[in-house]
């Protein structure tokens, strides 16, 4: 018997010993007024419009992350349906700077879903494309392809160039992946749609 109580107390000790001190997290919360990321792609059912009429009401927007200015960071890309789509400059130290608007990004009054960064002209540059669905019309919901425009001078602008390149499907898209299927050294697309 003692034996036996002797026993329990050394594993009990053995395993309260082994207990972590401190739990450790992946990741930390960095509160919109410490970053400046500020978007929200809110959805406001109309009569006209809610999920009974298209069930793809509530999939929610893209996110996309890349560095599109080459000053190695991460700068992030959110696409709105029923709002403009934003475009985050990181500054350095987890501050970011919306510059959709003066970048020529936003794409607002579209029903923009995924979103894709990928250098699709080959020329060092990341450039943004994004699905779009919902429109009844083929021409508005056509997806958009952003060609990075960055100057020397590091002014940050895009020109919308999916017709050029044979990217406006207006299929209804939820996202697009680039990578090079054919093995030829420039980019293929996968498209998918429902």
């Amino acid at each position: 018997m003692k034996y036996l109580i002797s026993t329990y107390i050394f594993l009990g000790i053995l395993l309260l010993s082994c207990q972590p001190e401190n739990p450790k997290t992946l990741f930390q919360y960095i509160p919109h007024n410490k970053s400046g990321i500020t978007f929200k792609n809110t959805l406001k059912e109309t009569p006209e419009f809610n999920v009974m009429n298209y069930s793809y009401f509530y999939n929610g927007g893209g996110v996309a992350t890349g560095d599109i200015n080459n000053d190695g960071f991460c700068d992030i890309f959110f696409t709105g349906n029923l709002v403009a789509s934003d475009l985050y400059l990181n500054k350095g130290d987890w501050k970011f700077e919306n510059i959709a608007k003066s970048a020529g990004v936003e794409a607002s009054g579209l029903w923009n879903t995924g979103v894709t960064m990928a250098d699709v002209n080959g020329d060092g540059w990341l450039d943004i494309y994004i699905c779009r669905s919902a429109a009844q019309n083929p021409d508005s919901r056509r997806n958009l392809l952003f060609i990075n425009q960055t100057s020397k001078d590091g002014t940050i602008t895009f020109t919308e160039e999916a017709k050029k390149f044979g990217l406006d499907d207006p299929a209804y898209s939820t996202q697009a992946a680039f990578f090079d299927y054919d093995r030829d050294g420039d980019l293929d697309m996968f498209l998918l749609n429902h």
